[in-house]
């Protein structure tokens, strides 16, 4: 019972949510069967916790059949049609956040019925509801073309020989949700053959953009012009992509697009950045940097309210590296509250102790460092990190050959890191501990023997791949 498919999916629903389950099992309406209902709040008696201990099938079955032997059939029946009533009520929370598909299976039900009255009252719902709709999206289109449907089927239902335009309508939004759809899709699989060296293959694009360049219609059609132009970003090589063309459309046209969607085509252009970057072109750190900026004021970068503690990382990460302290300062207590509440003293912590070593300051990072708990394998090889290089700028002997030795030892057993990750790391603690070798013996070995020393280092440097924090190791080898 402990591990059962009904405590799991139950353990994912919050207070409101479990409040609201007990509501819909108590209502005769959903549930006649009074051992499901008497089950229900047995298990929820126990939430959020879900005591393992008590929710033993046995304890279970003598809760609910306290005069009868224990019958493992009989209790999962109960359990699985529980199960499923959760099920039925998880559906029902979609469709209750969907009030236009709401409204749509309303008209439905209206034509079915041959409620002409009524119908024509809810379609000038749908219509307001239609009006009040931020974007225009795909889905946009799709309940474009279902209304105009419903509408052109109450108006056969008339019997009325006469012309009515709402197929012409449902034609129309059926081939804007297509386009808009089919570039929409066509962006998302680009960019995951990237990505993840996936093969998906967007059948018919060629053909779709040379079209698009013809239909003068679909250019003005705002979405589509974004997807479109995300298609050339993500179908060319590097140097032919248009990166501020895309940058332009998507904000000019941004707002025809829901929340989601204009996150994932902000994401392309962080995407985008990032392999500039990796390709030797700098400069656009001052791009993400901008593009943050932007996510960040106009809202796109948080879901549901809540900012991913890896994107405040990221945020943080680029202020520093672009040396706008102030600005970065400000944000990371600004939007500490942001995050999700489990992870927001461990990501203050981690990245005040980032800020502090980038203005130098390393005993204090430090002692930052003391309040990050190594829940994820990346706080805790970044945060070794940041140590290391503290201790190398205090020419702190002991702790940095202790924390080298540690770090070692950290490598070799997380199962939580990938190879490349654990190679990465282990080079770059080979070569800093040379460099502090070779500083620490800066005054005690001839000119020539030290330049010999660090020309070998440097080639070393070169020649080793993949390396972690390689730039630094190039910046402490140039100051030797």
């Amino acid at each position: 019972m402990q591990a059962s498919k009904l405590i799991q999916l139950l353990s994912s629903l919050g207070t409101r949510e479990r409040t609201r389950f007990k509501q819909y099992i108590l209502s005769p309406f959903f549930n006649k069967h009074e051992k499901i209902s008497e089950l229900c709040q047995y298990i929820l008696g126990f939430a959020p916790e879900f005591d393992q201990e008590a929710l033993n099938r046995g304890v279970v079955h003598s809760n609910l059949f306290p005069e009868e032997d224990y019958n493992e059939d009989k209790l999962n029946n109960l359990i699985s049609d529980l199960l499923q009533l959760l099920y039925d009520y998880l559906a029902y929370l979609v469709y209750e956040q969907q009030p236009l598909q709401k409204q749509l299976q309303l008209l439905e039900a209206l034509l079915e019925r041959d409620q002409s009255k009524h119908f024509s009252r809810a379609e000038r719902r749908m219509e307001q509801l239609m009006k009040k709709l931020d974007n225009q999206s795909y889905a946009h289109f799709q309940y474009n073309m279902a209304f105009a449907e419903l509408k052109d089927r109450f108006a056969i239902s008339k019997k009325r020989r006469a012309f009515n335009p709402h197929l012409q309508e449902a034609n129309n939004a059926l081939d804007s949700y297509y386009w808009v759809n089919k570039f929409r899709m066509a962006c998302d699989m680009l960019s995951r053959n990237v990505v993840i060296k996936a093969s998906y293959e967007a059948h018919f694009l060629d053909t779709l953009l040379a079209l698009y360049q013809e239909q003068a219609a679909l250019q003005q059609i705002p979405a589509l012009k974004v997807y479109h132009e995300g298609v050339q970003l993500l179908s060319q090589s590097i140097q032919e992509r248009d990166y501020q063309k895309y940058t332009s459309v998507l904000a000019e046209h941004g707002e025809a697009i829901p929340h989601e969607e204009l996150q994932t085509l902000y994401n392309y252009a962080l995407n985008h950045c990032i392999q500039m970057i990796n390709s030797g072109d700098n400069s656009y750190y001052d791009q993400i940097f901008s593009l943050y900026q932007t996510m960040i004021e106009k809202e796109i970068i948080f879901s549901k309210g809540v900012l991913s503690e890896w994107a405040y990382k990221n945020i943080v990460t680029t202020g520093i590296r672009l040396k706008a302290f102030d600005w970065t300062e400000g944000f990371i207590h600004q939007y500490q509250e942001r995050l999700e509440a489990s992870s927001q003293t461990n990501a203050l912590a981690y990245n005040l102790a980032a800020f502090y070593y980038a203005k130098a300051d390393y005993k204090k990072a430090l002692i930052q460092l003391q309040d990050v708990e190594f829940t994820d394998s990346s706080y805790h090889l970044g945060a070794k990190i940041i140590q290391l290089k503290s201790y190398y700028e205090l020419e702190e002997t002991e702790a940095f050959y202790a924390l080298i030795e540690a770090f070692q030892k950290y490598l070799r057993r997380s199962n939580q890191i990938s190879d490349y990750r654990k190679r990465a790391n282990k080079n770059l603690l080979q070569l800093s501990k040379k460099a502090y070798k070779l500083r620490a013996e800066y005054d005690l070995i001839r000119p020539n023997q030290l330049q010999k020393r660090k020309i070998a280092l440097s080639r070393k440097l070169g020649e080793t791949s993949p390396i972690a924090n390689k730039s630094w190791l190039e910046e402490i080898l140039d100051r030797l």
